[in-house]
């Protein structure tokens, strides 16, 4: 006799999860890669608005100095020519030569792009602000000469400027009345609206300017904002059809699966491509394993206590996996101290902890592994496609099995196992399982109730 262990070639049917996987991957790291772009642009547009925004409070604010300047060089001269103290006259050359805070406020217009018109404005303002500094030095000149100041201690530019014969000979009255004169005189005035007309104007247009940039600005945020809301969207709806295909391919399969195992019944096919190729090839090994095992209990090969092995199949077991070449992981089991606990609990209660034992490992692995009763305290169990790689699954696995033997909830005496483990890579060899029960003799000889794996 020899048991069967058939591969079949598997057409399989359904949709790849691997490839629709790739798919969903492209489309996020492309939709990803674009939302990048988006945000990178609303921060642009935000960073345009904001500096817009800035630039029209510069803009504004310049327009505004040119006037505060202007009108300050006026209320200096006219304190100067109403009193006379050098100070009056001093702030006026300071801001006109140092501050320069008309000048400053040209510089700034000029500096800013689509603001051609309002530059004219202001450089027209200061044409008119130049008259009127004429005017005032005028007046300061005739204010110093009606005060008998001399010329180290005025303003050179007061001191240079040079008043016409009638003008000298006028009288300290008649002179500081003509400074009052020009200050107040219609030119003077005219001169003065023509500079607040410029300014008034160049700041509506300025306003004007920065209101159609922020609203440009403003139209293309939102249509960003749409762009984002938009992929968004899509991503949502990506993630979407991710949760239902994962769903319906993966997790609902990989449910049906668990419970097809742990009933140890075959798998349905369903699910995706993968899962349903899975599937047959499982289905495939579990009919030959059921097949295998009826034959089996058909000759009287299966232990009634454990639903096991006997004893007297592990050399087929052996010469079948010989043949197969495949990874296999070779477990020695020896039920520790079972002697003793026969003699103080009698027969009963030993059959019934090996019945324990056994169905621990039953359900643990896979139906198609091949557990065989060797003694009433033995087992051994042939790990189908089991690599080294597996070998720190399989420890816990046993330690997990140590402690549920080890609750004496169910009425059972608390009982352990010693376990020796070695794997091969070209199915059943002597060699492999000498190291098995090498490790085995190592672990009983080191306290029990553990596993270990040989090297």
């Amino acid at each position: 006799m020899e048991l069967e262990n058939k591969n079949i070639e598997i057409k399989g049917k359904g949709i790849k999860v691997h490839f629709l996987s790739s798919i969903f991957i492209a489309f996020g790291v492309i939709i990803m890669i674009a939302s990048f772009f988006v945000i990178k642009k609303i921060y642009d547009k935000y960073d345009e608005m904001g500096a817009s925004y800035r630039s029209v409070e510069v803009e504004r604010e310049a327009a505004v100095s040119f006037k505060t300047a202007s009108d300050y060089l006026t209320e200096q001269t006219i304190k100067y020519a109403a009193t006379g103290e050098k100070e009056y006259a001093d702030n006026y050359f300071q801001e006109k030569n140092q501050l320069k805070n008309r000048e400053g406020a040209i510089e700034v217009i000029s500096n800013c792009n689509g603001l051609k018109l309002e530059g004219e404005l202001l450089n027209d303002a200061m044409q008119q602000s130049e008259a009127l500094v004429e005017y005032e030095l005028h007046a300061m000149k005739l204010v110093a000469a009606a005060n008998g100041t001399a010329d180290s201690d005025i303003a050179d530019e007061i001191a240079s400027y040079k008043l016409t014969d009638d003008e000298v000979a006028m009288s300290s009255d008649e002179q500081r009345e003509l400074a009052i004169e020009l200050l107040y005189s219609k030119d003077y005035e005219n001169l003065k609206d023509r500079i607040n007309w410029d300014i008034e104007n160049a700041t509506v247009l300025i306003e004007e300017e920065s209101g159609a940039r922020y609203r440009e600005n403003e139209d293309s945020l939102i249509i960003t904002l749409n762009m984002a809301s938009l992929l968004i969207f899509i991503m949502f709806i990506l993630l979407v059809l991710i949760f239902i295909f994962n769903a319906l391919l993966v997790v609902r399969p990989a449910d049906k699966f668990l419970v097809a195992l742990n009933n140890k019944e075959k798998l349905p096919e369903i699910g995706g491509y993968e899962f349903r190729k899975f599937a047959r090839m499982y289905n495939n090994i579990y009919r030959s394993d059921k097949k295998n095992k009826a034959l089996l209990k058909e000759q009287g090969e299966i232990d009634e206590l454990t639903g096991t092995l006997k004893a007297g199949t592990l050399e087929l077991v052996k010469h079948n996996l010989t043949q197969t070449g495949e990874a296999l992981g070779i477990v020695l089991v020896d039920i520790d101290n079972f002697r003793s606990i026969k003699e103080a609990n009698g027969y009963e209660v030993a059959d019934k902890v090996v019945e324990k034992v056994a169905k621990q490992f039953t359900s643990t692995f896979k139906s198609s592994d091949y557990i065989v009763r060797l003694s009433q305290d033995e087992f051994e169990l042939f790990l189908l496609r089991m690599g080294a790689n597996d070998s720190s699954m399989l420890a816990e696995r046993i330690n997990k099995i140590n402690d549920k033997l080890r609750d004496t909830n169910d009425g059972i005496p608390a009982v352990s196992v010693s376990v020796g483990v070695a794997f091969s890579e070209n199915g059943y060899t002597d060699e492999v399982e000498r190291k098995a029960d090498m490790a085995l003799n190592s672990v009983k000889e080191n306290g029990r109730g553990a596993c270990k794996i040989a090297d």
